[in-house]
């Protein structure tokens, strides 16, 4: 079954040589006279410029299947009705399969057309003003020739260079949706990598603190006394856990343009701060760890960090005692937080023994890590520009961070 485009080629020949046959009617033949043609048509023989004409017509009906092989049919076509003397009939399905074959074919073959084309104006012209040194007869055979063979290519080079604009702004604005597409994926990514690393550094230290009270309540004989305060630091762990994520379900919820600041002592949110590290030694040290602090950064007279850093270096703090109790249960600890040589630095520095136990951790009932704290305290870090790394040094597990003084523009969830 025939497409539409071949139906509508069909039509087009059938209407052009309609037209075609008006025109050879009309007398429009011989338009060259004795100039090319070989035998004089007087009278109804005019009508042999209708043959040549047929067969182009048919040959447009394949001008899109073969346009090469339709084209060669027009330019023999052509050649015959020039020698018959030449009429302006000729001239419909000519330019039609001129323009088809330069809009579709290669680049190699429109090259090879504009070549062509240029050596049938240019011919006519040499011959002409060699034979009539007439310089107006040789400036009108050009016209004549670049209308015949110049235009149609021309008119197709125009055509395909605005389609081809058309796909390139079709192609460069799909692949600006795919970007924009490929960015909110990346962002949404971001955004459930930040989520998970803020709820494991909010929840997961409370969760520990839980698991260490309740799997130590649950290991020994009971004891009302031991058991109560057990069920004590459980509830505070609760409590505290709570807090923590209603603070950041608000800042969640809060404009992206809001900063986040720490509230003074009083206020009705207060959010972590590494200067305030009061309340997660009373947690280490609820959890059976003794720490042994040195803060220097607190004791600054002027240069105070920003609120990036002072929430970043709190949950580092945070997650390596979490870890340092879970892992070590009962060691001692040693915390550094110093200010850097140049006072554009804050260093962190918290170390503590291996456990002695082969399985650390398992002796009160708490998993073994995954390894996600770690991740987690290089990621925040790495949000403000600082950097974390960890070490094993004489039998002590030892976390070291370096975080930038301020870190303005940045917002990180408590």
């Amino acid at each position: 079954m025939e497409n539409p485009s071949q139906r509508r080629d069909a039509l087009i020949a059938a209407i052009t040589l309609v037209c075609g046959l008006l025109l050879i009617g009309l007398g429009l033949t011989e338009v060259w006279g004795n100039q090319t043609g070989l035998m004089e048509l007087t009278g109804d023989d005019r009508w042999w410029f209708a043959l040549p004409l047929a067969i182009a017509c048919v040959a447009l009906v394949y001008k899109r299947r073969a346009p090469v092989a339709a084209l060669a049919v027009g330019f023999l076509m052509l050649a015959v009705d020039l020698l018959l003397g030449g009429s302006i009939a000729i001239l419909l399905p000519f330019f039609d399969l001129l323009y088809t074959a330069a809009l579709i074919c290669s680049a190699r073959v429109r090259r090879a057309l504009w070549v062509i084309g240029g050596v049938f104006v240019a011919a006519p012209m040499i011959y002409g003003l060699a034979e009539t040194a007439d310089l107006r007869l040789t400036v009108l055979i050009g016209l004549q020739q670049s209308v015949m063979f110049i235009c149609p290519l021309w008119w197709a080079m125009d055509v395909r260079r605005k389609t081809e604009l058309a796909t390139v702004a079709a192609a460069r604005a799909d692949a600006v949706e795919r970007l924009s597409l490929a960015g909110r994926q990346h962002a949404i990514r971001q955004e459930r990598d930040s989520l998970a690393r803020d709820l494991h550094d909010v929840v997961a230290s409370h969760l520990s603190a839980i698991a260490l009270h309740s799997g130590g309540a649950l290991a020994t004989p009971p004891d009302e006394a031991k058991d109560r305060a057990a069920l004590v630091q459980v509830r505070r762990s609760a409590l505290e856990s709570m807090e923590d994520m209603r603070t950041m379900i608000t800042l969640l919820r809060a404009p992206d343009s809001e900063e986040i600041e720490p509230v003074p002592d009083g206020g009705t949110t207060h959010l972590p701060r590494l200067t305030h590290l009061q309340p997660l030694l009373d947690q280490a040290q609820a959890n059976g760890l003794s720490v042994t602090a040195t803060d220097r950064l607190s004791a600054l007279p002027t240069e105070r960090p920003g609120a990036a850093t002072e929430l970043v270096g709190y949950r580092i703090v945070q997650e390596a005692l979490t870890n340092a109790a879970k892992h070590a249960p009962g060691s001692d600890v040693l915390l550094e937080v110093l200010p850097g040589e140049g006072g554009g630095d804050v260093n962190i520095r918290i170390s503590n023994p291996y456990p002695e136990s082969a399985t650390p951790g398992q002796d009160h009932g708490t998993p073994r890590g995954l390894g996600l704290g770690l991740i987690s305290m290089k990621e925040r870090a790495a949000s403000i520009g600082g950097v974390v790394s960890s070490s094993s040094i004489d039998n002590h597990w030892t976390v070291t961070a370096t975080l930038p003084l301020t870190a303005t523009g940045t917002r990180v969830l408590p």
